[in-house]
């Protein structure tokens, strides 16, 4: 019997039942983990959660940074197609929170994790670490019978286009080494970047007609396409659920931008036509 079993949480269910059901089955003391990689959720919240409920511990990474340079950036710029059909569904970030599980196992020096998420974490998990004995469980019903929440940066909700009343907005994204590195003029670190072209395309319909969560997913990836990872800047317009390139002004990596580029729409994020 394992004395202690890491247990992956991250505040989309009552943890009291599965926290209670996993210590007393395998009469172990359960440690929560949790990874904030963007959702939707306050994953403070979760930590509290967890261990008002049982939890011998309870780590919460700040895994955002990590998850959008190390995971979605490559992704991205390597094939940003795969990218926009998975993103969608939490397995993006799989690799992970595998590794983090695998993380706090060694911490608390046991060989056991448990989940309730699907196969493909677990195949995640045997390949950051495959001494660890992998416990699956079946969680309950979500806290509150809501609409389902953002599983990461890259998701937010997605307005119906209608909505909108045709009214644009006008996205310029810059790109150094195939980097995006600002939205509007606004230089901003990687996955605030990513979480604001969410929101952005998010409250102008874009994934709408794709039936897609991810709106963030899927301007970049016309980003990408318009500039082929160069460096440079794209200019894009949402409206009613659409992309149009405006414009592209692609460069080396060793050119500047030119000084009317830096200065465009330096008032805000979203400009309106």
């Amino acid at each position: 019997m394992n004395s202690v079993i890491v247990l992956a949480y991250e505040g989309g269910f009552d943890p009291a039942t599965v926290i209670r059901t996993v210590a007393d089955s395998h009469r172990a003391a359960v440690v929560t983990m949790t990874a904030d990689i963007g959702q939707a959720r306050d994953v403070q919240a979760a930590r509290a959660a967890a261990l008002a409920a049982g939890a011998r511990r309870a780590y919460v990474f700040d895994a955002r940074d990590e998850f959008a340079r190390g995971y979605v950036l490559p992704a991205l710029q390597t094939d940003p197609g795969a990218v926009t059909a998975g993103a969608a569904s939490a397995s993006l970030a799989y690799p992970l929170i595998a590794s983090k599980l695998a993380e706090v196992a060694r911490l608390e020096g046991t060989m056991a994790v448990a989940h309730g998420g699907s196969e493909a974490l677990s195949a995640a998990i045997r390949a950051a670490d495959p001494t660890l004995t992998i416990l699956t469980i079946e969680p309950p019903s979500p806290v509150r019978p809501v609409a389902p929440a953002a599983r990461h940066l890259l998701q937010r909700p997605v307005a119906n286009p209608a909505l909108a009343r045709g009214v644009p907005a006008h996205v310029v994204i810059e790109f150094d080494g195939a980097v995006p590195i600002s939205v509007n003029g606004v230089a901003l670190a990687l996955a605030d970047l990513m979480e604001s072209l969410a929101l952005l395309g998010g409250e102008h319909g874009i994934g709408y007609a794709e039936s897609t969560s991810a709106p963030a997913a899927l301007v970049l990836d016309t980003a990408y396409r318009a500039l082929a990872c160069r460096s440079g800047i794209v200019r894009i317009e949402l409206l009613d659920g659409r992309q149009r390139v405006v414009s592209t002004d692609g460069r080396t990596s060793q050119e500047r931008p030119r000084p009317d580029d830096v200065r465009i729409h330096e008032s805000g994020l979203v400009n309106h036509a």
